[in-house]
């Protein structure tokens, strides 16, 4: 490896959301105090999930670690992540390293950096389920990074009370907003893709609400995946004003339901997986949304688009509570209802903003650079 001089901070991304809501204060971070003091890591999973948006933005990273592809199991990838992060960071000796989200990796990481002595920063911390094996192992994960971490970046002020109640001193949580946010907010402003084209063309000849489907968790393998996607193809068969649109994900969990049920049908329009900036596109002009995802709950809650979140719990509950999202029961038994409400669900003006303006990269730069 070359012999790097010591950056300020390290900016670590391990998926495609860690990217997008990573690049904003990253960009921040350098606008401040120089590229040369930044130091930008590609941990080298989701490789080809990350191409379209790395072409996009034209990023570089400085390090893309090779030998870190993430495997079904859960101890490995965690006993490789610390192994390869602590060798990496004790070399490039950052005065911060910052992390985003929940992944294993990220875990791994901020573990390797409180050992190896740097300041760990967690971008998108106190989300909290109160259930371990929901979402899993995600919720263990943060609450590892949170175990370690020195500055504390939470979103809202649910996020903040959570830490609190952990013991978290409160000097050393920021309320900042998401600032993947910063990047939906800038993305649905650009000029839509020939995908999105496509869709809406379609779906306003022939006079169709057009839902926005995405599946991808662990824990809903089985019976949950089972009941959704057969309660859905049910309610499209009866609803054929809807359009269901849907792209498989890269851990392929749901990809056998979805063929299953749904490709079949009419009024559903399977994809291979999107460029984020289609994703973006495609939530702005939807009806309503069906998902798992966690960011999209936080993108619909921003522009007001009805949502059913298909988890027995969510870290998001703030969108619940302003009423633009609800959460399935066990096993989605009542998808049918919500997909009515949100159907149903009538959105005039939509002025609420409950996970940032789009400026929480400006604000953890600012507090990072200007405290630490």
């Amino acid at each position: 490896m070359k012999d790097f001089k010591r950056k300020t901070i390290c900016v670590v991304i391990v998926t495609r959301p860690e990217l997008i809501k990573q690049m904003p204060v990253y960009h921040e971070c350098i606008k401040r105090i120089g590229k040369k003091n930044v130091f930008l890591i590609n941990s080298g999973q989701h490789k080809e999930f990350l191409n379209l948006y790395i072409k996009e933005k034209k990023i570089k990273f400085d390090i893309s670690l090779k030998n870190m592809q993430s495997t079904i199991s859960l101890k490995k990838n965690i006993q490789k992540s610390i192994s390869v992060f602590y060798k990496l960071i004790k070399e490039l000796r950052p005065k911060i390293v910052l992390v985003q989200g929940d992944t294993t990796t990220a875990a791994g990481c901020a573990y390797a950096a409180s050992l190896s002595g740097s300041l760990v920063a967690h971008n998108e911390a106190g989300l909290r389920t109160f259930d371990n094996k929901n979402p899993y192992p995600e919720e263990l994960n943060r609450k590892l990074i949170s175990s370690v971490c020195d500055i504390h970046f939470a979103p809202t002020k649910l996020n903040e009370k959570n830490l609190i109640n952990e013991g978290v001193g409160k000097n050393k949580i920021f309320v900042v907003g998401n600032p993947g946010i910063d990047s939906f907010l800038h993305a649905i402003k650009q000029k839509p893709t020939k995908e999105v084209k496509n869709i809406t063309n379609f779906a306003k000849q022939k006079n169709k609400k057009i839902i926005f489907l995405t599946a991808h968790r662990r824990e809903s393998i089985g019976s949950s995946f089972e009941n959704l996607f057969k309660k859905l193809e049910n309610f499209l068969k009866k609803n054929d004003d809807c359009l269901l649109v849907a792209c498989t994900h890269p851990n392929n969990f749901a990809s056998k339901y979805i063929k299953k049920y749904l490709t079949k049908l009419d009024n559903s329009l399977i994809s291979k997986p999107f460029d984020y900036f289609t994703i973006c596109k495609i939530i702005s002009v939807s009806d309503f949304v069906i998902t798992d995802s966690g960011g999209i709950q936080e993108e619909c809650a921003t522009i007001g688009v009805p949502t059913v979140v298909c988890r027995k719990v969510t870290e998001r509950k703030e969108a619940e509570i302003i009423g633009i999202a609800k959460i399935s029961s066990s096993n989605n038994e009542d998808i049918i209802e919500l997909l009515k409400w949100a159907k149903n669900k009538k959105i005039k003006k939509w002025l609420k903003r409950p996970y940032g303006n789009g400026n929480s990269g400006k604000k953890i730069a600012k507090i990072l650079l200007n405290n630490f």
